[in-house]
């Protein structure tokens, strides 16, 4: 079902990243928004997406290990 193909190519994995933590930032600001005094980039709205941004470079990291058209490539 999954084949990894999103994480192929480092400039791809980066780009993913960035649209994944944006989501994260978009979700904490309305959080924000709704429940705080307003939407204001704070803290923790930059730790989580720092957060997502990470994590989602290093599941990549972890999938392109088990690649093999990556490793073929690679040598």
């Amino acid at each position: 079902m999954f084949d990894g193909s999103a994480f192929r190519t480092w400039p791809l994995v980066f780009a993913g990243a960035i649209v994944f933590a944006t989501m994260f930032v978009v979700l904490m600001l309305l959080v924000e928004q709704v429940l705080g005094s307003g939407a204001e980039p704070t803290r923790a709205v930059v730790g989580i997406g720092g957060a997502a941004f990470v994590g989602y470079v290093g599941t990549a990291w972890i999938i392109r290990l088990d690649l093999p058209e990556v490793h073929n490539r690679d040598r």
